[in-house]
């Protein structure tokens, strides 16, 4: 676990265990086993494992196991489980949240959070963002987008501002805005591009 609080939510004690609990608590239906939750935070395994043993003893979370994988799922009958779910709705939601929302529309290719939000999430300090920048590589409905980015803002409690890029135009990066985005504080979010045409 990385030793430094998150910039979005200074309240964990680092910015591993504020990025653990949030997949663990957004993505209840998509549970993993420890090692490959390690892998999909880039965070190291044995941390994560003593984390995860931390959060668990403070009831915060469950483990199950299937076979010798330890699956961790939100405790949902905490008292805390309420109001934490709020706080990393609103402070961690879009890396989480975003992704599988925007998946489910044809034509997206590639996504990337940037702007204010993303810097902060990855652990650059400033004032704290007001709404989401989303940049969506493909030719999805803008209709069909419009309606799940502002679904978005609702569940996340902030805006989303979502533009939309040709791939071309990312691949080249031929204009000034594009280079200035890939300059920039950048999150890659991880669809499973080509499943939906």
């Amino acid at each position: 676990m990385r030793t430094a609080s998150p910039y979005l939510l200074p309240l964990f004690r680092s910015d591993g265990q504020g990025q653990l609990l949030a997949r663990v608590y957004l993505s209840p239906d998509r549970p993993a086993p420890v090692a490959q939750l390690a892998r999909e935070l880039g965070l190291d395994s044995g941390n994560l494992t003593r984390e995860a043993d931390r959060l668990e003893r403070a009831g915060l979370v469950r483990s199950r196991r299937i076979g010798n994988q330890r699956l961790l799922e939100p405790d949902t009958d905490s008292t805390y489980y309420p109001d934490l779910l709020s706080l990393l709705l609103k402070a961690f939601g879009p890396a989480v949240v975003i992704g599988p929302a925007i998946d489910e529309i044809d034509g997206v290719e590639q996504a990337y959070l940037f702007g204010s939000w993303a810097a902060r999430y990855l652990g650059e300090p400033g004032d704290p963002p007001n709404d989401v920048d989303l940049l969506v590589v493909g030719v999805p409905n803008r209709r069909t987008m419009g309606a799940t980015t502002r679904a978005l803002a609702d569940r996340l409690g902030r805006e989303v501002n979502a533009t939309i890029v040709t791939p071309d135009r990312w691949r080249t990066a031929a204009d000034g805005f594009i280079r200035e985005v890939k300059a920039g504080p950048l999150l890659e979010l991880n669809l499973n591009a080509g499943d939906h045409g």
